[in-house]
């Protein structure tokens, strides 16, 4: 059929330019949806004219769309729409447009509960496109032009989640005494994720074996969001993987009056969204990740104890680490600095920042950081000051002078403390209310920052002699039924009857 027909010749010499320009290709909502400010998407449509052209329309879309698909099934559909429609002043629809350079400015506001992108899954997607089409009418072809733009979801500088360290603190009866730790829940896509260990041994011989730490992403699909109970689908994948035999040779450190084995792992995550997704929960999608340890020790009889432990946290996108059209976050405007520089987007913790040396200038008299103190974990005063002190370090700090204690004085304080100390231990454990003599029962320590949904560890025991030691039938049926490790002991007065 001849192009004159269509007019397909005519539009593509006289349309010489025509773009949709954004302000921003990335639209940055900052916190969750509850709190989040609202955000501007703002650019201008341009066209250029070599030729005057027949139009019967110019219009703009903003389209949001959702695809899942998963279980053999698939479900596409249009969740947003915003629609421009350009008029020209002396103008009639269906004549000839003057050559010229036209641009039409639009703009509109995003709220907070805006849903974000999600790309990098190979089927199921939420993506945004700008759509702009210079109508010809009947017989004539249009001219169509598409801009990808990206909405994302990121922490405000203020979370919680930068400033929270994920710690678990407890005890394993008679084996260790532990602190698992990453410094905050939330860690940039494509950065790194320090965790951090202490463990202490309460059982003489005791080493350190194998420890495993791995991420894992948990992906939960919804074909249609408005039934949460009709979820479709759940794949879980390992992101990041650090694996590594703890040094036989490796010394104990002093921490807080225990020898303890101290040591970090760093472990670097992907910077495609194709090998990891944001942490995300909108329109049918939630993704989950969780910082999975595991820790081998080897018990002085040569059977293996295995410490598992998981911490959630939260992958989120940096505005300063944006993605490209692969879905790979590009660090080419950077100059070469290390991404992990950006990580950091919350005020210093308390406890990195004790005892620091005074500025040069300033009058030492009045503060209570020691002038010419270098800065440590036990301050102020780290000769007189301890982990959990309820003592009354301001008037120690004004004492004069300050290092006369009379042994009186000393006593009397040390016994205000232990009662203290009782007292709040009876308010944080109440006695016969949960008790267990379950050796390998975990002892929450007062002060555990944790989530106790997803940071409860587990401790197993394998003895390989135990475990291939099958008794008789007869021997079984003798045998007194034994509590399994998992319940808890029966109480004297269940016990008695």
């Amino acid at each position: 059929m001849a192009s004159w027909l269509f007019g397909s010749s005519n539009t593509v010499n006289s349309v010489k330019y025509f773009e949709v320009r954004l302000d921003q290709n990335t639209l940055v909502l900052r916190g969750i949806a509850e709190e989040a400010s609202s955000v501007l998407l703002k650019g201008t449509l341009v066209l250029c004219l070599a030729e005057p052209l027949k139009v019967h329309n110019i219009r703009l879309r903003f389209i949001g769309e959702r695809r899942v698909s998963c279980g053999g099934q698939k479900k596409v559909d249009q969740f947003f729409r915003k629609n421009w429609s350009f008029d020209i002043p002396g103008f009639s629809r269906g004549g000839s447009l003057p050559a010229d350079n036209y641009e039409w400015p639009f703009d509109y506001i995003l709220p907070g509960h805006f849903p974000e992108s999600i790309e990098g899954l190979d089927d199921s997607w939420i993506v945004y496109r700008m759509k702009a089409t210079l109508d010809r009418g009947v017989l004539a072809q249009d001219k169509v032009i598409r801009k990808h733009v990206r909405v994302i979801r990121t922490l405000d500088s203020t979370a919680l989640e930068l400033s929270h360290e994920m710690r678990i603190d407890r005890t394993w009866h008679d084996k260790i005494d532990y602190t698992l730790s990453t410094p905050s829940k939330g860690v940039i896509l494509g950065t790194t994720i320090d965790a951090n260990f202490r463990i202490a041994p309460l059982l003489k011989g005791l080493k350190i074996g194998q420890v495993t730490i791995s991420l894992v992403e948990t992906q939960d699909l919804w074909m249609d969001p408005k039934y949460p109970e009709r979820k479709k689908g759940t794949i879980k994948r390992q992101v990041a993987k650090d694996e590594f035999d703890f040094p036989q040779d490796q010394e104990t450190e002093l921490v807080d009056g225990f020898d303890a084995w101290v040591f970090s792992r760093r472990i670097t995550l992907p910077k495609s969204l194709r090998q990891c997704l944001q942490t995300v929960d909108t329109l049918g999608f939630r993704t989950k990740h969780n910082l999975h340890i595991a820790v081998h020790l080897l018990n002085p009889d040569e059977h293996v104890s295995k410490l598992s432990a998981s911490l959630p946290l939260q992958i989120y996108i940096s505005p300063v680490l944006l993605m490209d059209d692969d879905n790979t976050i590009s660090t080419n405007h950077l100059g070469g600095v290390d991404p992990g520089a950006f990580a950091v987007g919350a005020p210093p913790q308390y406890g990195e920042h004790r005892s620091d040396v005074l500025f040069s200038e300033l009058d030492p008299a009045g503060y209570v950081t020691p002038a010419g103190a270098r800065s440590g974990f036990s301050t102020p005063f780290d000769s007189r000051s301890r982990r959990g002190s309820a003592d009354n370090l301001a008037n120690l700090a004004f004492a004069s002078p300050p290092a006369s204690f009379t042994p009186i004085a000393l006593s009397s304080r040390l016994n205000n403390l232990d009662k203290a100390t009782s007292n709040a231990l009876t308010s944080v454990y109440p006695p016969n209310v949960n008790s267990s003599d379950n050796p390998s029962a975990a002892l929450p320590r007062q002060g555990s920052d944790e989530e106790a949904d997803d940071c409860n560890p587990q401790h197993f025991e394998y003895s390989p002699e135990r475990m291939n030691k099958v008794p008789s039938y007869s021997t079984a049926l003798q045998s007194q039924y034994q509590t399994p490790i998992n319940e808890v002991p029966p109480t004297y007065e269940s016990s008695s009857h």
